[in-house]
């Protein structure tokens, strides 16, 4: 666990979440939404959620093993359309999660 100089506020992690999938996917700040589906509107490639991981871990100041994501989408999206479903808002509850808020 990380000590509390790293820790983000729960207010912050959505700002973040929104600048990181920006910047990660080359799309102007304000075509991310809470809603927004990262691989059907934005174009995420599975590359990309590389980057968007290490980013925030780098955002968090935390260690995120990949494999843990692949692990919550599985459980958090199951049977669901990932091109859809992988929001910016599941990105976020991704965030808190490993942040310890959610």
């Amino acid at each position: 666990m990380p000590d509390d100089s790293s820790l983000v506020s729960r207010e912050a992690i959505p700002d973040l979440v929104r600048r990181i999938v920006a910047d990660v996917l080359m799309v102007p700040l304000d075509k991310v939404g809470p809603q927004t589906a990262l691989v059907a509107e934005l174009g995420a490639e599975s590359i990309d959620f590389i980057d968007l991981v290490f980013r925030l871990e780098q955002g968090l100041g935390l260690k995120i093993p990949l494999a843990r994501w692949g692990s919550f989408i599985e459980q958090r999206l199951e049977g669901q359309d990932l091109a859809r479903a992988i929001t910016t808002d599941v990105l976020r509850e991704f965030a808190e999660r490993e942040a310890g808020l959610g």
